[in-house]
């Protein structure tokens, strides 16, 4: 008997109907194949790369709020320290401008077509660090994160781990850890 004429007969029946659904079911079963494997998630931390004289660091996307390029004006702070550069209005956001180089190693920063500034909170504010050179962005998986093995003393209370990709360093520059120091926070002379 064909398979059509068969089933015919099997559906005729409620127990017939059960039985060619077992049927069914079996044969799915036997031809399934297996689940895809559960791939592992990894978890990426993600950072903009840039450059403070010769070092290069990364600070967490997290903490940066805006990347400016350099203003077209700064106004003057009177009686700030050197690395105050001045206060820029974005888009009429006053927000104070640092030298970060001038303001952690006492030289200025050799400002170049890839020099950017860093905004970022500090209180209920919003500051800007000008870096010499901005690198662009990276994400690293969390796994590769690791203590600090050396880092410049000029940097070293800002920079707390690491990541390693290619056998390269990138210290991490926490931009909180610049808005808590208090030799940041009070910028007049």
């Amino acid at each position: 008997m064909p398979d059509d004429a068969m089933q015919q007969s099997v559906i005729d029946s409620p127990q017939g109907v059960v039985q060619l659904l077992a049927n069914l079911e079996q044969r799915s079963r036997n031809n399934a194949k297996g689940l895809p494997q559960q791939e592992l998630i990894q978890s990426y931390w993600e950072g903009v790369m840039f450059y403070v004289g010769d070092s290069r660091f990364i600070a967490p996307l997290s903490s940066v709020k805006e990347i400016l390029n350099y203003p077209s004006a700064l106004t003057p702070v009177p009686g700030s320290k050197p690395w105050m550069m001045g206060v820029a209005n974005v888009r009429g956001t006053l927000i104070p401008v640092i030298d970060l180089q001038l303001f952690l190693i006492g030289e200025k920063t050799r400002r170049t077509r890839r020099s950017r500034v860093l905004v970022f909170t500090i209180g209920s504010g919003l500051s800007g660090v000008l870096v010499g050179e901005m690198v662009g962005m990276r994400h690293f998986t969390r796994e590769t994160a690791k203590e600090v093995q050396m880092v410049s003393e000029y940097f070293s209370k800002y920079v707390q781990f690491e990541f390693d990709q290619d056998g390269m360093a990138w210290p991490v520059f926490s931009l909180q850890a610049l808005a808590d120091d208090p030799v940041f926070q009070i910028a007049a002379t």
